[in-house]
């Protein structure tokens, strides 16, 4: 975009805008220099009879070429402007600014300004619902085809239900962690992804702890990649169980196998690993990893927030990745070598198959496998 480029405005797209749902709603979200840009659009509208450089609202608005563009996608970004390219023109919809009512009951318009002016603010324009009657009235386009003919079957378009998520998140007993930054994040989210509200919800279910849901991994959790390298059947072993327990819930294995408990500070360490965004399979991996690297009964806090920072650093979002991760750290080690072939903590984990089924029998071959792992790392490190 230079300033000496065209834009022109679309046909028949005379609008009149509400002003003031405008300026107390949109502006607060939009900014100073958006606002401008609109209202300057609008004022200057001529029906698409002329074509005009950039360099004209640069000048009237008083602002650089990067901060229009800026302008220009807030606007799109909030329905306020359509943007077209026409050969060597731009062409300009103008789109009228939501009812005050719509807008605050629009649930991420909503939380976008509340973050913005605050909810005691928001809550002074919000009234009362009427509680004894509901209008459950079709509309046409409930009803008819675009053709205006009766559909065989309804139609249904995915899209993300705030006050069903809030429904499902209800009878499961989870929350927000920040409930207005949380929904945006949802919205963008789901937006993003092309979830509809089930689907935004079974991820968020998946990766919440302690009954929170954490966007931050359900940003992990979609954005994991297939692994390419081949795994050993110990190494599948590892990441299999690694996926069936939470965090606190592998901990707390790997220490009764070394009959202790869980510390509070352990607690806190995995909270550490969770808000660095990691997965529970990821962090699982991390713990093993650190009880092998050190022969204690107690987990070994900074190196495993040294190993996560790294994955976190590095994307690691799954057990296999981190495998794998683990597998290629070690193979540059400049460490003493016995005259055995040198051995890797993660590759080696186990020279035999794990039965990882949850019962009994396997919970005491799991934690006999811990228990070698311990004394190989020693052999290994000699």
């Amino acid at each position: 975009m230079k300033p000496n480029d065209l834009y022109a405005y679309m046909q028949k797209n005379a609008i009149s805008p509400n002003w003031m749902s405008f300026i107390l709603c949109y502006q607060p979200i939009i900014g100073q220099e958006a606002t401008a840009v609109y209202q300057f659009l609008w004022a200057g509208y001529d029906y698409g009879a002329g074509k005009y450089p950039l360099s004209r609202i640069l000048n009237h608005v008083n602002m650089g070429l990067n901060r229009l563009e800026q302008a220009l996608d807030v606007l799109g970004a909030m329905d306020l402007l359509a943007v077209y390219q026409k050969e060597e023109a731009l062409i300009f919809r103008l789109v009228e600014p939501l009812s005050m009512e719509n807008f605050l009951h629009h649930p991420l318009y909503q939380k976008l300004l509340v973050k913005k002016i605050g909810e005691p603010a928001v809550e002074e324009w919000t009234g009362s619902k009427p509680v004894s009657e509901t209008e459950v009235t079709k509309r046409f386009s409930d009803v008819f085809t675009i053709d205006g003919e009766l559909p065989l079957a309804p139609s249904v378009t995915p899209i993300f239900d705030l006050q069903a998520f809030k429904t499902m998140m209800g009878r499961d007993q989870l929350r927000f962690q920040n409930e207005a930054d949380d929904v945006i994040a949802l919205y963008h989210l789901a937006e993003t992804n092309g979830w509809d509200w089930m689907q935004a919800y079974k991820i968020a279910k998946e990766t919440a702890n302690h009954q929170v849901i954490l966007v931050k991994r359900m940003e992990q959790k979609v954005a994991v990649k297939p692994v390419t390298t081949s795994l050993t059947k110990q190494e599948q072993a590892i990441v299999r169980e690694s996926k069936t327990k939470t965090a606190l819930e592998f901990l707390t294995l790997l220490k009764e196998a070394r009959k202790a408990t869980v510390t509070m500070s352990e607690r806190k360490c995995l909270q550490r690993l969770v808000d660095l965004g990691l997965l529970d399979e990821v962090i699982n991996v991390i713990v093993l990893y650190t009880f092998n690297k050190v022969d204690s009964a107690n987990l070994q806090e900074a190196y495993a927030l040294k190993l996560g920072n790294d994955f976190s650093y590095k994307e690691i979002r799954s057990a296999e990745q981190a495998v794998c991760q683990l597998r290629e750290s070690k193979k540059p080690s400049h460490k003493k070598q016995t005259k055995q072939a040198p051995k890797s903590n993660v590759p080696e984990w186990s020279k035999q198959e794990v039965k990882t089924e949850q019962t009994a029998k396997g919970q005491a071959e799991l934690a006999a496998l811990y228990r070698e792992l311990e004394a190989m790392e020693t052999k290994g490190e000699a």
